[in-house]
């Protein structure tokens, strides 16, 4: 279980537009009773989204399980009771269990966040979920591509082919991004931190740190060094590694 303590007192910023501000809506005791319980090793990428989050909300009072590559299988019966994909995360809350890491996102900042992470306007919300489906059925699949091969080093992913297309299609999918970013405010929707951005941003990472060619994108550039001012960001993000 983590200190609480530095949810609540260590890293909050002191004006609105600081960074890691973002605390539970839930009053203090509540918050000491909390019990989240989140199945997944923490260097994995979905995983690490989650867990960035809960410190973005100030929610540390849960228990995190090992589960996964080098951990516990998600093949083992008790894993595949409660999700029968085998893959991480899993989230339960109290008798709610959750598969898939955006739905949980958007359960965690809805119950638990100010109503700026996961804006209740319509309009702005349609354009936060735009971007969580295209984290899924975009963004992510030629990062994934490169890292497995270049960092996992897992031979199904290392043809040069393979990894040339991945290229591709990951500088693709940075450019888009880029070019949003510098006609916007600093974050993905608006001026301040959303569930879209805890949601694309492990990727926007995974960019910047994986050994390969990139094109200047100024916007994104900058848009990395405000992710890192964050704390919760470092925590998760950076300090997991690739």
């Amino acid at each position: 279980m983590r200190n609480f303590a530095f949810a609540l007192y260590g890293w909050r910023g002191r004006d609105e537009n600081a960074p890691g501000r973002f605390l539970s809506r839930l009053p203090f005791r509540e918050r000491l009773s909390l019990m989240l319980t989140i199945y997944g090793r923490a260097n994995s990428s979905n995983v690490r989204k989650v867990l960035w989050l809960c410190a973005e909300l100030g929610l540390t009072d849960y228990e995190r399980l090992d589960y996964g590559r080098g951990y516990k299988p998600t093949s083992s019966p008790e894993y595949a009771a409660l999700n029968p994909n085998m893959v991480v995360p899993t989230l339960k809350d109290g008798d709610l269990v959750l598969w898939e890491s955006n739905t949980q996102l958007r359960y965690l900042a809805s119950k638990y966040g100010p109503d700026e992470i996961y804006p209740k306007e319509l309009t702005t919300r349609a354009r936060v979920e735009m971007w969580l489906d295209w984290q899924l059925s975009t963004a992510v699949h030629g990062i994934r591509h490169l890292f497995q091969g270049l960092h996992v080093k897992d031979e199904a992913f290392m043809d040069p082919k393979g990894l040339g297309e991945a290229h591709e299609q990951a500088t693709r999918c940075m450019e888009i991004l880029d070019a949003h970013l510098g006609e916007g405010d600093g974050y993905i929707v608006g001026d301040h931190l959303t569930i879209a951005d805890t949601s694309l941003g492990m990727y926007v990472h995974r960019w910047f740190v994986l050994p390969i060619e990139r094109r200047d994108f100024p916007a994104l550039s900058r848009y990395y060094e405000r992710l890192k001012e964050r704390p919760p960001f470092q925590e998760w993000i950076v300090g997991q590694g690739v």
